[in-house]
């Protein structure tokens, strides 16, 4: 009976470790209003990769262009952060030069975007010797028309892109504008609120997908996680992964969750939305509204704070 239930107690921690998930960051080098200054940034991207180091977490950050310029110019500081990406092992990709929403451009616009975005982030990368293969859709759309969805996907294969999904959708961005208000009048307690509120809602989020992956694919795929390079992951990212890892996951690359069956799956979606893999492999497959029932919602008090105006300096 004993050696029963040593068995049965291995087997559910083994089912337990094989959940797997690949960190991907969007919006390299930073996105922050209470950290602008290069100390501000610098001191956001140490934190930043502290907790990949600390986890062992061989996340994939997603450049914009354009925040590697001043005034039009390459500039230095703001690449620097992107060496101390590639210096601490891990992989950068493509988000285009100003990070246009595909639906509001023409298809001619949005190659000029992506090609755009490769002008500094692509030689950075080889000269490290790592490849640079993968794009992120800004805000996950990929065209509103049948069309433009296929010429899209046409024009990135040509280039030798590949896409990069998710499968776990969020608004963190949301909390991180919230917790820089509460960074930018000097409220700690109501910073320290907001963090504990945002990975609750995280965790949240990471169940919905798990049970989205159940009732598709009758197991837990790899899960690709979405987050951005913004004030609250440096401060709470850590708290956020640690209980990822308690809750039974093992943190992979991109490149090792793709090789997961579920990612070839036909994805036939078009539409103003920018939405989970989970999603559009679920409407391809006719799935209906009360499939998609139940994803976390922000609470009220965050929006309020995110969208407050604050007019102070950052760090």
């Amino acid at each position: 009976m004993r050696l029963f239930i040593c068995l049965l107690v291995f087997l559910a921690s083994t089912a337990q470790a094989q959940k797997k998930m690949a960190i991907t960051i969007d919006d390299l080098p930073t996105v922050s209003k209470a950290y602008t200054s290069p100390a501000g940034r610098l001191q956001l991207t140490q934190k930043l990769l502290s907790h990949c180091t600390t986890f062992q977490v061989p996340a994939i950050g997603f450049v914009i262009g354009n925040f590697l310029l001043t005034n039009e110019r390459p500039d230095s500081n703001q690449i620097g952060l992107l060496t101390l990406w590639l210096k601490a092992g891990l992989d950068l990709g493509n988000h285009t030069l100003a990070h246009k929403d595909y639906n509001l451009i023409s298809f001619n616009q949005s190659k000029a975007d992506i090609i755009g975005g490769e002008s500094i982030v692509k030689n950075l990368v080889q000269q490290q010797a790592k490849p640079f293969r993968y794009f992120r859709h800004p805000y996950l759309r990929k065209g509103d028309t049948q069309a433009k969805k296929d010429s899209l996907e046409q024009f990135l294969q040509r280039l030798g892109y590949q896409e990069a999904p998710v499968t776990i959708d969020n608004s963190d961005w949301q909390f991180s504008r919230a917790y820089d208000h509460a960074l930018l009048v000097g409220d700690t307690a109501l910073a320290t609120q907001i963090g504990r509120q945002y990975v609750g809602y995280m965790l949240d989020c990471v169940a919905y997908y798990e049970a989205q992956s159940d009732s598709l694919f009758n197991r837990q795929i790899s899960q690709t996680l979405l987050i951005h390079a913004n004030t609250i992951n440096s401060d709470w990212l850590g708290k956020l992964l640690a209980e990822l890892k308690q809750r039974g996951y093992a943190f992979v690359s991109l490149d090792a969750a793709l090789t997961d069956p579920a990612y070839r799956s036909t994805d036939h979606y078009y539409g103003k939305g920018g939405i989970s893999w989970l999603h559009r492999w679920a409407l391809t497959r006719g799935k209906k509204g009360v499939f998609f029932k139940g994803e976390p919602e922000v609470p009220a008090m965050i929006d309020e704070l995110a969208n407050r105006a604050v007019n102070l300096p950052g760090r």
